[in-house]
């Protein structure tokens, strides 16, 4: 069960402190491997270990961020936009690069946010590390191509 959550008060220290773990822990995974696409496979896995590890604070920077009006989405924003950072990279590693929405990442971002706000919110937040390989091929997928992209899951 997901501890009580912080008073309308405390919600930007809090989500600030959460959001500033998760981007160490993220960052660090990141910056760890030499080739993007292992980039993006250490982030995601150290963002979904992240939500199993701390489901508290993986509900404050998805579900709680989106529930406290404007200033909790421009949180949430922030969030994504850390993440599309991150993906923004892949670009180079598609033929079409130049051609893939602008949204993009901040579309497979928050395709992996919604995730774990889903599996955190039915209290099944441990679930999370196993699904790193379906959100690795779900993020590698627009830059590297189905089948790349599939291999390198497969490996996660």
């Amino acid at each position: 069960m997901l501890e009580s959550l912080p008073q309308d008060d405390d919600f930007p220290r809090a989500f600030e402190a959460a959001f500033g773990r998760l981007q160490i822990v993220v960052e660090e995974a990141y910056v760890s491997q030499l080739e993007w696409p292992d980039q993006v496979v250490a982030a995601i896995r150290a963002a979904l270990e992240f939500g199993a590890a701390d489901p508290d604070a993986a509900h404050l920077l998805t579900n709680e961020a989106l529930a406290h009006g404007s200033d909790g989405i421009a949180r949430y924003q922030r969030l994504l936009a850390f993440g599309s950072g991150l993906l923004l990279p892949g670009r180079r590693y598609s033929d079409y690069g130049d051609l893939l929405p602008e949204i993009l990442e901040h579309s497979i971002v928050g395709g992996i946010a919604t995730l774990i706000a889903q599996r955190v919110d039915h209290g099944r937040a441990k679930e999370l590390p196993a699904l790193a390989p379906d959100a690795v091929q779900f993020a590698l997928t627009p830059y590297l191509g189905a089948e790349r992209a599939c291999e390198i899951a497969a490996g996660v």
